[in-house]
């Protein structure tokens, strides 16, 4: 998803800010990544209560019997989130 982001931001600028508007999304993605892992799990998972009490920097999560589906998939749409807010304020100033 984020690759398709990319894309649609890239092809929506002028030729000369392509660059910039690919770094911005690979930023976006990294920062993300490292932000949901050390925190977002924590606050976005259902079973954690209301602000969360565990997974804080996937602190028990190193395990073989879970199941890391469920972070990719929650992982994928927050940094979604951020690539499209990025590309929508592109060549705005």
């Amino acid at each position: 998803m984020q690759l398709g982001f990319a894309m649609l931001c890239a092809g929506s600028v002028r030729a000369k800010n392509t660059m910039n508007i690919m770094l911005t999304n690979v930023l976006d993605a990294a920062t993300g990544g490292l932000f949901y892992c050390l925190f977002g799990f924590a606050y976005g998972s259902p079973f954690n209560g209301f602000i969360g009490r565990h997974y804080f920097a996937l602190g028990s999560i190193p395990s073989s019997s879970y199941d890391y589906n469920n972070f990719l998939y929650q992982w994928a749409f927050a940094i979604v989130a951020t690539g499209i807010t990025s590309g929508s304020i592109a060549e705005r100033s």
